[in-house]
């Protein structure tokens, strides 16, 4: 009999594994298969936040709303430009640039038309990418790490490295709530809130 209360009592302990040393229940490659393939389905939203840009001796603090509809976007930039707010608008074939003024400018991508007329070397076509916790589809990636719930913590790409700091559910996904991007020519601190999905 004492022989089985102890075998009894030996199953017991080993079976209550406190709560706080349980192990994911899969790999964080797999949780990251898995939340890539959700995330890339998501073509449809929209966000809202600022961000501090700097490039060589230059920066500048600016607010942004960004909005995706499949390959149509409108990204709406308002900071401490001499003209007021610049929208930009678009798609994978033409961007055009709007003033508060009015005046206008079109490129075939947001990178040539930032280059252009800002002088700015922001990675737009990778950010509608970053911001949503994956690697941009159009290049390779350098490297990459997960954390244990299968999201980006860090990845590198074409120079790029980019930092995601907090996330935030949004319709049973985790999207960046904050990311860091630099760069030897640039640096991104970006700040997203006010999530939403769909128009």
């Amino acid at each position: 009999m004492k022989q089985l209360l102890v075998i009894l009592a030996v199953s017991l302990l080993t079976a209550c594994t406190p709560f706080w040393q349980t192990k994911p229940l899969a790999p964080a490659e797999v949780l990251w298969e898995n939340h890539q393939t959700s995330l890339k389905q998501l073509n449809d939203w929209s966000f809202r936040g600022r961000t501090v840009i700097r490039q060589d001796k230059e920066g500048w603090n600016v607010g942004v709303t960004w909005q995706q509809h499949q390959d149509d976007f409108t990204i709406r930039l308002i900071g401490p430009f001499s003209q007021g707010a610049v929208e930009l608008k678009g798609d994978d074939e033409l961007v055009t640039m709007t003033f508060s003024d009015g005046q206008t400018y079109s490129a075939t991508t947001p990178e040539q038309l930032l280059a252009e007329v800002m002088g700015w070397l922001l990675p737009v076509s990778a950010l509608r990418d970053w911001v949503r916790g994956l690697p941009y589809s159009a290049i390779k990636i350098d490297g990459k790490t997960l954390d244990d719930k299968g999201r980006l913590m860090t990845l590198s790409q074409a120079g790029w490295e980019v930092e995601f700091i907090d996330y935030v559910p949004l319709e049973g996904n985790d999207v960046p709530a904050k990311i860091f991007i630099e760069h030897p020519e640039l640096s991104i601190r970006l700040v997203m809130n006010g999530w939403k999905v769909g128009k």
